[in-house]
């Protein structure tokens, strides 16, 4: 996380909890930086780096970060709403590197000039190094301009979607446990509209297999939009070097990345920590789901199912 600022406040964020303003504004310093670098190069590693926020772009040090990355030979994935002037002038300067953006949009209905401008603008000098992520509302439209920009742009023919999740402490929009089922009516649709332009979903991690009936499960594996449930993202390190498991959980948890040896160690300290919530599930049936227990779905977002759970104690 380059820094816990945005330009955006969207009430769906489900970085809320360390967020500014509700945590002070910080930004990741070039130290610190370097400092997760080697630590990572410490240890067994994919050697991919996501670079996030917040808005990442609005750390003015960014540049400098993907050409240290770059000198590593690491694989980059730069997280951003591409709507902030950084954006527009970072784009232009890497869009021939070897860096991958993963764009995170609302629906452009609700972009204002300015915002329309700048993305636009860098959606043009990137194309296929970015591709479109969003969240599927149960209460609006059926996202199909996403499949229009994404052909106008010639974008990465990947879209990444995802459901509202909660953070644990519930401080932000979320799903209702009925509107589950109603957003994977949409996505199915989705998936369907894109097939005939061969573009494909992906998703966030948090999403229960049982938001799907089976009919729907199949349309996804048919048209190439198979959703695998997943509950396990990359750890989150904080602009001031703390490591958490999510965001969500955030405020669950955290340890300096110097109290690790290395990435991978830290992965092995939260899995151990959270392995026995995980047991839990989302609801009762889940006790008796075979996909639940046999670990193909993780029952959803962990922080959602924990939030009833109110002595969590990772120490």
């Amino acid at each position: 996380m380059l820094t816990n600022y945005c330009n955006y406040k969207c009430s769906y964020c489900f970085g809320k909890d360390i967020m500014f303003p509700k945590s002070p504004r910080q930004l990741m310093t070039r130290d610190c930086f370097n400092g997760i670098v080697d630590w990572v190069k410490e240890g067994p590693s994919d050697r991919i780096f996501h670079l996030m926020g917040g808005e990442p772009t609005l750390n003015p040090d960014i540049d400098w970060m993907v050409a240290r990355l770059l000198e590593e030979d690491m694989n980059i994935l730069i997280f951003s709403n591409l709507a902030t002037p950084g954006a527009v002038e970072l784009a232009s300067k890497i869009a021939h590197l070897p860096v991958n953006w993963v764009v995170n949009v609302n629906d452009p209905a609700h972009w204002n000039t300015a915002q329309r401008k700048n993305i636009t603008a860098a959606l043009e000098l990137l194309r296929e190094r970015a591709c479109l992520t969003f969240n599927i509302m149960p209460d609006k439209d059926d996202n199909m301009w996403a499949l229009e920009y994404t052909q106008k742009y010639h974008l990465n023919n990947n879209i990444k979607v995802g459901f509202l999740l909660p953070t644990y402490n519930q401080t932000n929009v979320a799903l209702d446990d009925d509107e589950y089922t109603v957003v994977a009516a949409k996505v199915t649709r989705l998936a369907l509209e894109a097939a005939k332009f061969d573009i494909h979903l992906d998703y966030e991690c948090g999403i229960p297999t049982c938001a799907f009936t089976d009919e729907q499960l199949g349309i996804l594996w048919r048209c190439g939009s198979q959703l695998q449930s997943g509950c396990q993202s990359r750890l989150d390190i904080t602009p001031e070097g703390d490591v958490i498991y999510c965001l969500p959980l955030a405020t669950l948890g955290s340890k300096h990345y110097t109290e690790f040896d290395c990435y991978n160690d830290a992965c092995i300290w939260f899995e151990q920590r959270f392995a026995p919530y995980r047991k839990l599930g989302r609801r009762i049936e889940c006790a008796t789901c075979n996909l639940h227990n046999s670990m193909s779905c993780n029952a959803g977002c962990l922080a959602k199912n924990l939030i009833n759970c109110k002595n969590v104690n990772l120490s």
